[in-house]
Formats: structure tokens, C-alpha cells, sequence
């Protein structure tokens, strides 16, 4: 969350969540999950711009209603326990509790302090220091309200160092002082509030707003402490666009310098755009963080339809952050099915599982558009003589058996396990046997590289079917089920997983300077070997290097290099002496591979207790003879 130091006081400065969030439950377990382990988003409405706070061993998040401005006269609140099951505080305050309020109630920041809970608001989106609007704060009793004006008037209602008053977060440090953070129109400005938390103090130099404005920054600052280190985090992009995104900087002081350091969220193409305006979940007596945010379902254009989801957070050895991945799970624990579209069949949420009634293929589609992945899910056929399992790669969906372009992988108790390709109509790309019982259930996986498609069933090493069709890129993931009932739960969709998936394979990729335009980085993670200039990368720097962004941190098993003579050169070009490394952060290195006399074409390196996201290597030697052109195919790394 931001401001994590005044909100831990909030829970008395509990030892560990786990032993605090309800009274009586002892047991209960600490939240501690890689993502919204229920599925993103986590509650159902378009709703934007989420803060949190932890009050009474509960935690409250305090969104925008992401509606057009003249609609937007309230806020909404959700309160969970465990970060899974949420519920629903309507209207905690409304423009008729705030007389100089017309429209455009966003971003509300929540804080305690002397038994009160306060909740700082932007209404009426003001363009010039001649209108009414600006930031407000608002009191209550309960963190659900109601909240009503604590000074009827804007607490800031004017333009300072060209800020628009919007988009604020309140933070109170170790010693006792609150600050305001806020700002739009790429301006921010951080403020001292006084004890009563409804005046504004001044700096020792007599100012009252001191303008930290960093690279890149849009709106939405929002502050936390860790480690005695202040993280400022804002979104920078166009709130309706794609590039909605979040950036962060680290400080000695609450009040700055602040210096970008790196964009940590952005869209993912793959399964969510528009991904800003965050604030940070931190669970109290732990280092567990999380980010809270906002982001636009791919199919959505509605620039106002917006979801809450959150992510894990992870900070390096230094306290930097890492880029966070949005990840795609969910077990249904919520007993909800959020994020899914139906086309066809029955469909409900019971025991924690999402439950589909006998139908001839009705299907459940996430809004996702992988190309190249692992889908993992326990499926568990409960009656009918057909099957049910797993569709990837789909567009076009509709109801109808098979009413969708793309994949389905199932299983059925008649004992086999099939793959097909549907279009309107049904083409079987494959079949195995194998024993499946009605009501057990079994773990499916998919993994899909290319046209490479192969089909594991429990045994996550051998897969049953293994087929070769291109026919479909990419798409959307889903559930189906044909003349049988079943059970779906614990679905993960994410990048190729197993020992035989080259996690590099078309990945970002960057290295010294090219010998060419044609051979550059990218042509050693393109997942080929065909010879000649066009599938190599070729630098003639001394040093050269090559690097590739395997998009979160990775456990490696081995590294394998195609040198000169794998893709038809002589032998005497083949890489003498490289080291391969690794990295968390791009910044700090940990050798992996030293080699000094090399002289095979493709060279495979077994590595244990390795992990990483950022893989380097750094050339010595670039052949066996004097000749100066490092010479790569390929560069593959499997986790």
C-alpha cells in the first residue's frame, strides 16, 4: 500500500497477519501469494485508481468508480481479510456529503489518525484557479462510513508549480509527520498536513508546496517506506491508452530528490492494457508486498472500463524493485468466476472450483492473448461419456460445439486423451489412451511454442500427444466441456514451462554493436538455426555481448550455444572463450559459465541453484584463429 508506516500502525504493529486478521482464527494464513491467486480482477465492477489502507486487522481498498465524470458522485470501498474474498461498502461517500462536490470524485486515499479515519478525495476536476474543486478530505467513524466534508471546502483548490490538484496520497512517517503527495497535468507536488490532518503546515524555509516532479511523471503519486528507503511511484502515459504504465524512484527523504529508475509495470499484450495508477499492499509483520492497480481487459475500448487487480511486488538485494509480471491465475477460493466469458453450457462457482454442467461444448474464455505458453488446470470430468479440458489459442468465440477458432485439449473418461483443432467444425490433430475415472481429478498441461503444440497429463515430463499445426498464433484461454460435465480449478497460464522449453526463445534481446543491420541480437533468440548471414548475430566489437530479458526471474537448468560451424560457417569461427551470467535486475551479475577453450559448434552448459531474469554473455575470445567477428545462432536457456 502506499504510505506503508502509517498504515501498519493501523494494526497495532501485529507480529504476523496470519495470528490477527480474524478474531478466533488463530490458523488463519498469511496471505503470501505470486499474484491474485483467485484470479484478477478481484472484484467485479469498473472500478480505477485503488488505495489501501489495513484497519482493524482488515483490509480496505478505496477505488475511483470508473464512469464518465458527471456519473462519478460516489465511492465505493471493499474490505477482505485474506486478499481473496472481498466485500462491497457502496456509496462510503457521496457529493451530497460534500456541498462544494459536483463530479469527478477520484483517486480517494484513506489514513487513520486519532481514532478517526480520513479519506482525501479530488471532486469537479477543475482546469483554472476560477473553479470550485480541487482536493478534499472527508471523515468518519468506521472505515465504511459514512465519510462527510470535515472543512466544507477543497483542503487544495488551486494550481501550485502548474499541478493540478488532483490524485492524492497521504503518507505519516516514523516520526509522526504527514505528508500530502498529488498532481496531474505532469506536475507533482508534496505537502505537509498538520496533526488535526485537515490543515496544511509549511516547510522551514516557509514554503507549503514543494514541487518533486520526476522524469517521465503524469499523475498519480503514490509513497511508501522499506528499509528506511522512500519510494515514490506515479503512472506515466495516457489514462485511455495502452501505455498507461507505472514508474518509480528511491530517496533518503520523504520530500525527494526523486530520480527515475525504471517503468515496473506496463501493459502486457498478452493479458492486460492500459496497467497504472497504482498504490502498494504491504502485509503487515512481513516483507510480503504486493502492487495494487488498475488495467483495461484487451477486448475492452471503453477507456472508463477499467478493473482492479494486483500483482507480487519483489525488491533486489539494493531495494530496488523488480519489473512485475501480471500473471494469470485462479483458483476460484473467491467462488466467483471473474474475468471468464461463457459461451454456451451451464456455468457456476461451488467449492471452490468453477463447475460446468453437461452441454455439447459449451466453453469459459479468459481475455487473454498468448501465442506461446504453458496452461496448466486440474480437470475433473464428473459424469458423461465425452470430455472436457482446455482451449488455447482461440478467437471468434460463440455458442456452438465447436463455434471458435482455435485449440481444445480434453480428457474423457472413455479413456483417451485427444487435441483438435476446431473452425466452425472439428479436425483431430491427435488421440492417446489413458485411464480416466469420473470425479478424479487429473492435471492438464498445454505447452505451445510455435507450431509445436504437446499435451501432458499429469506426468508433466512426457507429454501424451505431441503434434506439429500453425494454423493458430495466438488467442484466448479457456474450459470446455462436450457431452460431459466437469470441474475446473487451479488454472495458470504464463510463459513455456518444462525441461525442454528454451525460455529465451523470442524474448528481448540486446548486444554490442551488430556487424549488419541483418544480424543483430534478435536472430539469436529466434528459436532457429538456418545458416548464413540471416539468422546469426554477428558484432565485431571487442567484448561483444549479448543479452536477453527472459521477463521475470527464471530457475535455470542449462544454457546451450549455436556457434559459427552450427549454422553451416567453418569451425575455426566457432567462440573460444565466453562467460554466461545472470541477473535479477540487469545491474548485478552472477557468473555462471566460464569457458576458455571451446572449439565444438553448439555447446551445451549444466548449471544447478542458477536463476535469473536478465542472461548475458560477454565474448573473450570470438574464434579459434584472429579473425575479430563473434559469430552466435543461438542462444538458449532452459528452465
Amino acid at each position: 500500500m502506499s504510505t506503508a508506516a502509517r498504515r501498519l500502525a493501523a494494526v497495532a504493529a501485529a507480529a504476523l497477519l496470519g495470528s490477527v486478521l480474524a478474531p478466533g482464527a488463530a490458523t488463519a494464513a498469511i496471505p503470501d501469494y505470486t499474484t491474485a491467486e483467485a484470479g484478477n480482477p478481484i472484484v467485479d465492477g469498473w472500478y480505477a485508481d485503488p488505495d489501501v489502507a489495513v484497519y482493524n486487522n482488515t483490509f480496505w481498498v478505496y477505488p475511483t468508480t470508473s464512469k464518465g465524470y458527471s456519473e462519478q458522485t460516489y465511492l465505493d470501498a471493499f474490505s477482505s481479510t485474506d486478499l481473496v474474498n472481498w466485500t462491497r461498502h457502496p456509496n462510503v461517500l457521496t457529493k451530497a456529503n460534500v456541498s462544494w462536490a459536483s463530479s469527478a470524485m477520484w483517486a480517494p486515499a484513506p489514513i487513520q489518525r486519532n481514532g478517526r479515519y480520513y479519506l482525501y478525495f479530488a471532486a469537479n476536476d477543475i482546469q483554472n484557479n476560477s473553479a470550485l474543486g480541487g482536493i478534499g478530505v472527508a471523515v468518519a467513524d468506521n472505515p465504511a462510513g459514512p465519510y462527510r466534508d470535515a472543512i466544507g471546502r477543497p483542503l487544495i483548490g488551486q494550481f501550485y508549480n502548474g499541478a493540478q490538484p488532483i490524485d492524492q496520497d497521504v503518507f505519516i512517517d516514523d516520526d509522526g509527520q504527514a505528508y500530502i503527495y498529488y498532481g496531474g497535468w505532469s506536475h507533482a507536488n508534496v505537502a505537509k498536513l498538520n496533526a488535526d490532518m485537515t490543515s496544511l503546515g509549511t516547510f522551514s524555509d516557509g514554503s507549503t508546496f514543494k514541487e518533486i516532479t520526476p522524469s517521465g511523471y503524469v499523475e498519480g503519486p503514490q509513497m511508501f517506506k522499506r528499509n528506511g528507503k522512500y519510494y515514490l511511484m506515479w503512472s506515466e502515459g495516457g489514462w485511455t491508452g495502452p501505455d498507461y504504465s507505472v514508474s518509480y524512484a528511491m530517496s533518503n527523504s520523504p520530500t525527494g530528490p526523486f530520480t527515475k529508475l525504471d517503468k515496473v509495470l506496463t501493459q502486457d499484450p498478452t493479458v492486460a492494457k492500459g496497467s497504472g495508477h497504482n498504490s502498494v499492499i504491504n502485509v503487515p509483520g512481513t516483507d510480503t508486498w504486493y502492487i495494487l492497480y488498475h488495467r483495461r481487459p484487451l477486448a475492452e475500448t471503453d477507456g472508463n472500463h477499467r478493473q482492479l487487480a494486483y500483482d507480487r511486488m519483489t525488491f533486489n538485494a539494493d531495494g530496488t524493485i523488480q519489473r512485475i509480471t501480471m500473471r494469470v491465475k485462479d483458483n476460484f477460493a473467491d467462488n466467483n468466476a471473474l474475468g471468464w466469458k461463457t459461451y454456451g453450457g451451464a456455468w457456476s462457482t461451488s467449492g471452490g472450483r468453477y463447475v460446468a454442467g453437461n452441454s455439447l461444448g459449451g466453453k469459459a474464455q479468459l481475455d487473454t492473448n498468448f501465442g506461446d505458453f504453458s496452461y496448466d488446470a486440474d480437470v475433473t470430468v464428473t459424469s458423461g461419456g465425452g470430455d472436457a479440458g482446455l482451449t488455447f489459442r482461440v478467437s471468434n468465440a460463440a455458442s456452438g460445439t465447436d463455434s471458435y477458432n482455435g485449440y481444445y485439449a480434453g480428457i474423457s473418461p472413455a479413456g483417451r486423451v485427444v487435441l483438435g483443432r476446431a473452425a466452425n467444425n472439428w479436425a483431430s490433430l491427435g488421440t492417446a489412451n489413458l485411464t480416466v475415472t469420473a470425479g478424479t481429478s487429473y492435471h492438464l498441461r498445454v505447452t505451445a511454442i510455435g507450431s509445436s503444440i504437446k499435451v501432458y497429463v499429469d506426468d508433466l515430463t512426457n507429454p501424451k500427444i505431441s503434434v506439429t499445426d500453425g494454423t493458430f498464433a495466438a488467442g484466448s484461454d479457456g474450459v470446455r466441456v462436450f457431452n460431459a460435465a466437469a470441474t475446473f480449478d487451479n488454472v495458470v497460464v504464463g510463459a513455456p514451462v518444462g525441461a525442454g522449453v528454451n525460455v529465451a526463445q523470442g524474448r528481448p534481446a540486446t548486444g554490442s554493436a551488430a556487424c549488419a543491420a541483418s544480424e543483430g541480437p534478435e536472430k539469436a533468440v529466434n528459436g532457429s538455426v538456418s545458416g548464413g548471414n540471416s539468422d546469426k548475430f554477428c558484432s565485431s566489437v571487442a567484448g561483444a555481448w549479448l543479452q536477453v530479458d527472459l521477463g521475470s526471474t527464471r530457475s535455470i537448468s542449462r544454457f546451450e550455444l549455436a556457434h559459427a560451424q552450427a549454422g553451416g560457417e567453418a569451425a575455426s569461427m566457432n567462440t573460444k572463450a565466453f562467460t554466461i551470467s545472470v541477473s535479477n535486475d540487469g545491474t548485478t551479475w552472477t557468473q555462471a559459465v566460464n569457458v576458455t577453450a571451446n572449439t565444438a559448434a553448439t555447446t551445451t552448459h549444466t548449471v544447478s541453484g542458477v536463476s535469473g531474469r536478465y542472461v548475458r554473455l560477454n565474448v573473450g575470445t570470438p574464434t579459434q584463429t584472429t579473425e575479430v567477428a563473434t559469430r552466435i545462432y543461438e542462444l538458449r536457456v532452459f528452465s
